[in-house]
């Protein structure tokens, strides 16, 4: 009745109901096999209403069990919805919680900057959209679902086989092989929604930034609305008549096949008749045979069409995410070894060549750089020049493709990756405002660190931020976006100290590391030269590299080196770089020019 990948598939459905639970599991099971066999027992009692209106019998007793069945029927439709909604929202709560496994279990982020990779984590998220969908969750019901509509097939043909078993057998077959014809073509569906998925996100993305802050205060200040609009209108456009050509294909095909059917249908209807007419069957048998037959040919029409293409979809989902597990899977390189306590001596990249996937061009082309620890290293050069590029393969959110990176003498390959992460304090120049409150917004730069209100307070008086926390309406729970209750908005000059607290709470949980990309862009100029104060003290111990486009910030680091062209150009003190004249100087003096103007 169906092919074998279309078995192993709907094995892999059924193997998620593991994370159900037996009870959830057996409820399910019984309510799906009553909602396939109370049909087939109306059938049996109406044929015994017939037979009694033949015999000029009383039919009360059959009539008020065909009242009582149809109730039944009713009432089981809700039950089932609920035991179906459970069983989908564990299944689809396990489901997704290994797609964000998955996703974590990248090392690095070039995954998630790939269009490809992201379209597979929403269809392994079983994300819904307006037109068709669904999840693993569903997939799993749905192959119960399925099972009991064949235990309602096969019952069908029992009874219609009490007249006659050729016709029954015949029917039978016809139907089941048209029904899974039907399901390859509605397929075809899927692959629609999955090769025009990159579409559906930028219209996704489009819709949002009318009605999502910051970009909805801009969209209207432009008067961009009504371009949004039109935008968005193409774009669901293409992405609805993408899908929609296969889909009328396909159920072009699927009532072109009905309808040749029906002479088929029409012809085993006959049959029965004249079998009946021809043996003298009794009314009740032929009301019972005839209805067998309609329930058989029903299969076609029913609305688990609809069922089998959720399963179809849902088991794409999972498919998806065990490519996914496959592609994303942590490296079997990773490294072993315990960065506690590094770098002692020097970061050094040797050779390095960089460049990002699908770009042609080179950021680093044989780096060579070495960092002394518990020194302070400032990065200067052009926009595109590779500086935060640099801060992410010592991360190693990216891997060099040449060259080596070593902590003192140790390939940063040979570290374990959460180990050396743990050295890292990081406040990149686009760093993320988290819509949470006050205290994850700086807890999160020491994850399972020790010292709770306290650490955090010390590490906001570091950055400046600890005022600014105690005039929050709930201190440091309050959530830090007026979108949801109680929370309130930070200027960016709030968020940098945020952001720079959030640093210096890793520094408190371990960090010897810490990394400044741009760090006063957002602060006033009181402000930056009041935390350049305290920057000898803030990092005093510290391995500090620092990135600014403002001179008179990287004048308080130890070393400066000048980035250009993929290596390092130039190195050295603020005034040794003055006094060679290089390109340091000119790129000092013509910003400091604009000053004295």
């Amino acid at each position: 009745m169906c092919d074998a990948p279309s078995v192993g598939r709907a094995g892999n459905a059924v193997r998620l109901l593991r994370h159900v639970g037996p009870s959830l599991i057996i409820r399910l099971v019984l309510v799906e096999a009553a909602v396939a066999l109370v049909p087939l027992a109306v059938i049996l009692a109406i044929g015994i209403v017939v037979g009694r209106v033949a015999g000029n019998e009383s039919v009360g007793e059959p009539l008020a069990l065909v009242t009582a069945l149809l109730l039944l029927q009713q009432v089981l439709g809700p039950i089932r919805a609920a035991v179906a909604y459970r069983v989908t929202r564990r299944v689809d709560g396990v489901v997704r919680a290994r797609v964000m496994e998955v996703a974590n279990g990248s090392l690095g982020i070039a995954p998630f900057e790939d269009p490809a990779t992201l379209d597979r984590l929403e269809v392994a998220g079983g994300i819904i959209d307006a037109f068709w969908g669904a999840s693993p969750g569903g997939a799993a019901v749905g192959v119960i679902s399925l099972g009991g509509r064949y235990l309602q097939v096969a019952g069908a043909a029992v009874l219609l086989s009490r007249l006659s078993l050729p016709v029954a057998l015949g029917l039978t077959t016809v139907v089941l092989l048209a029904y899974h014809r039907s399901r390859r073509w509605n397929r075809v569906r899927i692959r629609a929604i999955r090769e025009n998925n990159l579409i559906g996100r930028a219209s996704r993305y489009t819709s949002g930034l009318a009605n999502t802050p910051p970009p909805a205060k801009e969209v209207r200040l432009f008067g961009a609305l009504d371009w949004l609009e039109e935008r968005f209108r193409v774009q669901w456009h293409d992405v609805s008549s993408a899908r929609l050509v296969p889909w009328r294909w396909a159920s072009t095909r699927v009532t072109a096949l009905i309808v040749a059917l029906a002479p088929v249908v029409a012809v085993a209807f006959v049959a029965v008749a004249r079998t009946g007419a021809q043996e003298g069957v009794d009314a009740r048998t032929l009301a019972i045979a005839l209805q067998a037959g309609i329930v058989l040919f029903s299969l076609l029409f029913d609305q688990r069409q609809d069922d089998a293409y959720q399963v179809d979809f849902g088991l794409e989902a999972l498919e998806t995410l065990h490519t996914l597990e496959g592609s994303l899977g942590p490296a079997a390189d990773q490294g072993t070894l315990d960065a506690a306590g590094l770098p002692a001596r020097t970061i050094s990249f040797e050779g390095v060549h960089f460049a990002y996937p699908g770009s042609g061009r080179e950021v680093f082309a044989g780096l060579d750089l070495t960092i002394s620890a518990g020194s302070s290293l400032a990065i200067v050069g052009a926009n595109g020049a590779g500086k935060t590029t640099l801060v992410k393969l010592l991360a190693r959110l990216h891997e060099p493709q040449a060259g080596t990176i070593r902590i003192d003498a140790t390939p940063l390959l040979n570290l374990d990756p959460a180990s050396w992460r743990r050295r890292l304090a990081v406040i990149f120049q686009d760093f993320v405002r988290y819509e949470l409150p006050a205290a994850d917004n700086v807890g999160f730069g020491g994850v399972g660190g020790t010292g709770g209100a306290v650490a955090l307070d010390h590490a906001a008086a570091r950055a400046g931020a600890l005022d600014l926390v105690h005039r929050l309406p709930a201190g440091w729970a309050t959530p830090l976006n007026r979108q949801y209750s109680g929370g309130a908005d930070l200027s960016g000059g709030e968020w940098q100290r945020i952001a720079l607290a959030r640093a210096l709470f890793a520094v408190e949980a371990g960090a010897g590391i810490l990394v400044l990309d741009e760090p006063t862009a957002n602060l006033d100029v009181r402000a930056e030269a009041a935390l350049f104060e305290d920057f000898l003290d803030l990092t005093r111990g510290l391995t500090t590299i620092l990135i600014s486009h403002r001179f008179s910030t990287v004048r308080h680091a130890d070393r400066i080196c000048v980035l250009d062209g993929g290596r390092v150009v130039e190195s050295g003190s603020h005034d040794e770089l003055l006094a060679a004249g290089g390109r340091y100087a000119e790129l000092f003096l013509l910003q400091a020019e604009r000053f004295r103007d």
